[in-house]
């Protein structure tokens, strides 16, 4: 069985649907995560409900990925973090799939 503790996980379309169920299971599983869309309000909701249920590290980088640049200044913050992120998980907004 594959170890989840202390990896951290970054999820995109994590404020709801199928990138919020991701970030439930991992979270469940002992990993931390970096969650990321465009609503920060649901983000933080979901960040204290998670961290506070699971004892994990969860942090929040709220932006809209459709926009320019959006996808290097996820990359900046998580770098500004020093966070080393084990796996992806990409929900395309448009489709709602799993990429």
């Amino acid at each position: 069985m594959v170890s989840y503790q202390g990896k951290t996980a970054l999820i995109t379309g994590a404020s709801s649907g199928i990138g919020e169920a991701f970030a439930r299971e991992l979270a469940k599983r002992g990993m931390n995560l970096i969650l990321v869309a465009r609503s920060e309000d649901r983000l933080q909701r979901l960040s204290d409900e998670l961290s506070k249920q699971y004892s994990i590290k969860v942090h929040v980088i709220a932006t809209d990925l459709s926009q320019p640049g959006a996808a290097k200044n996820v990359k900046a913050a998580v770098q500004e973090r020093a966070l080393a992120v084990h796996p992806l998980v990409r929900v395309d907004d448009t489709t709602r799939k799993v990429v």
